[in-house]
């Protein structure tokens, strides 16, 4: 999650703490669903839709960049 929220207007860190959070959900699941689970595909329809939701704030590079940081 970015340390500099202040940055952010609340919408833009909205999005960019709901991105953070399916994430991770989506990293602690990820081993114990199939990814014909109904939960799994819900968690996948989720971040994409919150990608989604940062790209149209402007905030793609960041909403890359949390995805792929560890």
């Amino acid at each position: 999650m970015p340390t500099h929220e202040s940055s952010y207007d609340n919408l833009q860190a909205l999005f960019l703490m709901r991105l953070f959070r399916i994430r991770k959900l989506r990293e602690d699941l990820g081993l114990r669903l199939s990814d014909r689970d109904p939960r799994w595909k819900l968690i996948e329809a989720a971040l994409k839709s919150t990608l989604r939701d940062c790209e149209a704030l402007g905030l793609e590079g960041e909403a890359h960049a949390l995805l792929e940081s560890d």
